[in-house]
This record gives structure tokens, sequence and C-alpha cells, in this order.
């Protein structure tokens, strides 16, 4: 059961603190907006792109915009965390002021980072400080919550410089670099990509074989890998193009679309109409906003 102990949003952020004490899958998505996520109390696992990690009480969870994530409770059942979304638009100017670039910070820190205990209810009072401002809304609250989030970001640059942040990249198994050909070859041509069978075939590898090896090593299946790389490229299009829907779907490889829009639906939240709409009235106030 899911209960929520604050919560709050503004333009370009929202906030929340939530325990959980039953199980809870969280199915594989991405967004635009940059995402922190802190762990006050108990264990998840949690998938950054290819990464597996497991979270706990001080971790300080990272995800850059766009990237695919998810978490799950496996037998990791309880859990305490704050989870703050912003758009990246929304604080440019003020982190600039402070001379922070969010998209060289999310690029470059992406990942889980162990606090430590010390400065555990450091971080918590950063953070909920935010939500009573984005609840409260008092006078020249934004600059409060940009400040605070600030503040939390150089915080995250003096763990790194003293040396505290889990590394992203560890020692490649031959295994690993096996899953990474397969990736690249999937990422490449997911547009025509086969069967499970094809693949394996295109490897020389049983495609049981496959199959066990590429979910141990990247927590996806062949096929919802497939489906990612093909509904990401077709994100693109419906930004770029003014195809029709059916157009894309047949574009990115699908045959039905009927089948294109479930499956966008299941990852985006959305239809692709819908997320056409919504870029498109993004763009128009962004050319408003800055006289194009």
């Amino acid at each position: 059961m899911k209960q929520v102990l604050y919560q709050g949003m503004m333009e370009g952020l929202n906030i929340d603190r939530s325990t959980r004490d039953n199980s809870y899958n969280m199915v594989k998505h991405w967004h635009p907006e940059y995402e922190i996520q802190f762990y006050c109390d108990g264990k998840r696992h949690f998938f950054i792109e290819d990464q597996h990690y497991v979270v706990k009480a001080g971790s300080l969870v990272l995800v850059d915009s766009g990237k695919i994530h998810n978490t799950y409770s496996n037998n990791l059942i309880f859990h305490d965390r704050v989870l703050l979304l912003f758009e990246g638009e929304r604080f440019k100017e003020p982190m600039a002021a402070l001379n922070i670039d969010l998209a060289a910070f999310f690029a470059k820190y992406q990942g889980v980072i162990q606090v430590p205990p010390a400065d555990w209810d450091y971080v918590q009072k950063l953070l909920q400080d935010i939500g009573k401002e984005v609840q409260q809304k008092d006078l020249d609250y934004q600059s409060f919550v940009a400040l605070r989030l600030a503040e939390l970001l150089i915080y995250v640059l003096r763990l790194k410089a003293n040396g505290t942040r889990k590394e992203n990249n560890p020692a490649q198994s031959s295994d690993a670099n096996l899953v990474d050909e397969v990736k690249r070859y999937i990422r490449d041509n997911c547009e025509t990509v086969g069967s499970l069978e094809e693949i394996a075939d295109h490897f020389y590898l049983n495609k049981f074989y496959l199959s066990r090896l590429f979910k141990q090593k990247t927590g996806y299946t062949i096929t919802e890998f497939t489906n990612i790389q093909k509904i990401r490229r077709s994100q693109k299009l419906l930004e770029d193009t003014e195809d029709s829907i059916a157009d894309i779907a047949f574009q990115v490889g699908y045959e039905s679309v009927t089948y294109f829009n479930r499956v966008f639906k299941k990852y985006i939240e959305t239809s692709p109409l819908q997320y056409r709409k919504k870029q498109i009235a993004y763009k128009k106030s962004l050319r408003e906003k800055n006289n194009f």
C-alpha cells in the first residue's frame, strides 16, 4: 500500500515523498524531465538504461532526461523515498547563473550515489524544503526552490570530488560485450529486426541462451528492448515530420497501427497523436517566449 507523506508541484517541477509496503514494479519508461530520487529507508532494484543498482537508505538516484529507467521490488518490499521531477528548460537560466549546466551535470553524474549517513538529514531537509515551498507558494517561492535545487546539485559535485560516487562502468566481461553487440544491432536495425530466433541466428547463438543472457545483463527482454528502440524512433518522427500516425508506425516496423498505439501508450503514457499535439504546443510556447 502506498502512503503519501507530502507532495507538491509548481510550473516545471513535481515532488513527493511516499512509502510502500507492497510489491511494486514500475514499467520501463523515459521522459524529458530530469529525475532525482532519494531513499530514506528500505531497498529497491533500479535500472537506468543498461545499469542495474540495488538502492537502499541513503541512495541518491540521478536520471538524465530521456533515459530509460524503472524500479522493481523483487523480494525487497518496503521503501520510503522522495521523488523529484523537473524540466530542464524551466531551471536552465537560474542554474546557469550559478554556473551549473544541467545537461552536462546529468550526463556526467547519472547513476546512484551513496550519501554518507551523517548527511542523510541534510539531503532530506533540502528536499523537504522544496516540497514545502511548492505547497505553500509564498512570495518568490520559485527562486527559493531553484536555490535549494542548486544546493543539492552542488552537494553532489562535492561528493564526487571526495570520491564517494558509485562508478557506472564496471569491467566488461565477454558476456557483457556480446550483449552490447546485440544491443547495437537492435538499435541500428530496430525497424526491420526480426524475431528472437532470427537475432540469435545472426549471432550464431541458441535463442534460449541469448534470451536468458540478455535479460540477465540488461533487465530487458529482447522484445521489450526492441519495442523501446522503435518507440524512441517514432517520437522523433512525430516531432520532426508531418507523416501520418499510420506511416510512422510502418516506418518503425509495426504492421498494425492499433498495436503501435498500444505499445506507444505503454511507455509514453499517452497516444502518438496526443504526444504530437503536446510537442507542437511546447515548441510554439518556446518560440513565443523567445520571440522567434
